[in-house]
């Protein structure tokens, strides 16, 4: 199935989640169901971005966007990530209240594990629909929605066993079941924010640059890799390449010799968009190649 097809499925079912829990959750004054509604409302926004984002990446570069469109995914998914964070801290705060106060609030009827019941069907439902998707290629965007459809099937069980507990005359248990999602949320929230602080300032892992040097260094006719800058945008990697070769070497071998480094940087890495600068040995009239 196309990705943007299952992209459009998921958000429909996380949709549906948002209403159900959401309104169910006022309904009972359930804590655990709230919070599991807030974590759907922030996948449906994740959801939202990975679509927008797959739309936009299939676009070109253009004249005010040389390098592409990607960089809008990791700022809105800094955007989700405060978002999440601060429904987060309002959950924390608001179970703690309950947790200082003597009233009951919960009301454990029956239509409270209607919602999460159901929740917990949309969320199988979704699991295999990115299963059956990933088996046929290797998307990261639809990986990273089947391991986001894995994470809520989890919450879910953790808001039934909450909801459960406080229908069994242990109202304290749902106010617990939501401590421990919003704690989950704020790791969620955290992580997000630091991958896409870390994409925003073109952080890469510390020996990836190495690992490419050393792949360039075996191409035959390097002489050396002077200078090797690496970004990453989405996920494709932009790499700047200084090498020093023979000053015996024409234009047409040089040119010969950046489509050797370009190909054994590409089918060790991937997606690459590769710039190299050759020099000659003694460092002079040096030859551009790209």
């Amino acid at each position: 199935m196309d990705k943007l097809r299952v992209l459009q499925l998921s958000f429909i079912a996380i949709f549906s989640i948002v209403c159900v829990e959401g309104i169910i959750g006022l309904l009972v004054s359930s804590l655990a169901i709230l919070s599991d509604a807030a974590h759907a409302v922030f996948d449906a926004v994740t959801i939202a971005i990975l679509f927008l984002t797959t739309r936009m990446s299939l676009k070109p570069p253009d004249e005010e966007h040389t390098y592409g469109h990607a960089k809008i995914e990791s700022i809105g998914g800094m955007t989700g990530g405060i978002v999440l964070l601060a429904l987060a801290l309002i959950l924390l705060y608001e179970a703690w209240l309950r947790l200082v106060s003597t009233a009951v609030f919960v009301h454990p009827e029956p239509i409270g594990f209607v919602a999460v019941l159901y929740t917990l069907v949309v969320d199988i439902l979704r699991i295999k629909l990115t299963t059956n998707a990933a088996s046929g290629g290797t998307s990261i965007t639809v990986k990273a929605t089947f391991f986001n459809a894995v994470a809520d099937f989890s919450s879910t069980v953790i808001a039934l066993v909450g909801f459960g507990l406080a229908s069994l005359d242990y109202p304290s248990g749902d106010t617990f079941a939501s401590i421990a999602l919003s704690c989950f949320l704020i790791y969620l929230s955290i992580n997000l924010l630091r991958a896409t602080y870390q994409e925003l300032i073109d952080t890469v892992p510390r020996d990836l640059a190495e690992k490419m040097k050393q792949e360039v260094l075996k191409v035959e006719n390097v002489i050396r890799c002077r200078e090797l800058k690496v970004r990453r945008i989405g996920e494709k990697y932009f790499v700047e390449i200084t090498v020093t070769a023979p000053e015996t070497m024409s234009l047409k071998e040089a040119h010969d010799l950046t489509t050797k480094i370009e190909n054994r940087i590409t089918g060790a890495f991937g997606d690459c968009s590769v710039t190299i600068h050759v020099e000659p040995e003694n460092r002079n009239n040096s030859l551009n190649s790209h």
